[in-house]
């Protein structure tokens, strides 16, 4: 038997100059075609999207301010044959300038109205909590500094009334999908 070798990792084309395109999905997660972003979100057309989660060793969850309120650490629609896991370790690379963190994906929900009929995965990244705590001062990456919150705070912050959580992280928090789920064996 010959040995074949591995296969080199598939490279991403350039995005064309024209809009950022994204995989449109069928129910089963089955890619259908192409289009661009804003005509796919316009539409509600199922899609993937990652979400991800940065906490310190002591759980506390770094939150970013998004158009809506307090958000996840990063979100992102992952491009047009981008693997969700490239588009977590993208997102830490370049947002966050994390390269070698090892993401664990936290929950994948599927495509429904809370997620914007996103299939979502959500992706939780552990970091030094004097990264953390560096990162959450003021003028590092927001000029007031950004939250750090343990799950209690977060659960706390998903009841405010007006809200002050973006609303798919609220519906998050009070769905438990930022809940390690235990694997049964």
């Amino acid at each position: 038997m010959s040995q074949s070798s591995p296969l080199p990792p598939l490279r991403l084309p350039p995005q064309s100059p024209g809009p950022t395109l994204r995989e449109v999905v069928d129910v089963a997660d089955r890619p259908l075609c192409l289009l661009p972003e804003a005509v796919l979100l316009r539409q509600g057309l199922r899609h993937r999207a990652v979400a991800l989660i940065l906490r310190d060793t002591s759980g506390r969850a770094l939150l970013r301010p998004g158009a809506d309120g307090w958000d996840f650490s990063s979100r992102a629609l992952p491009q047009a044959m981008e693997a969700t896991e490239d588009c977590c370790q993208r997102l830490l690379e370049t947002e966050w300038n994390l390269a070698g963190l090892a993401p664990r994906v936290l929950r994948r929900v599927d495509a429904c109205a809370d997620t914007g009929m996103a299939f979502l995965t959500i992706f939780t990244a552990r970091i030094p909590a004097a990264t953390a705590r560096e990162m959450a001062l003021p003028g590092v990456l927001a000029p007031d500094g950004l939250p750090l919150v343990d799950a209690v705070e977060l659960a706390g912050l998903a009841e405010q009334d007006p809200p002050i959580l973006a609303p798919l992280l609220r519906h998050a928090v009070r769905a438990g999908w930022l809940t390690e789920q235990r694997v049964e064996s």
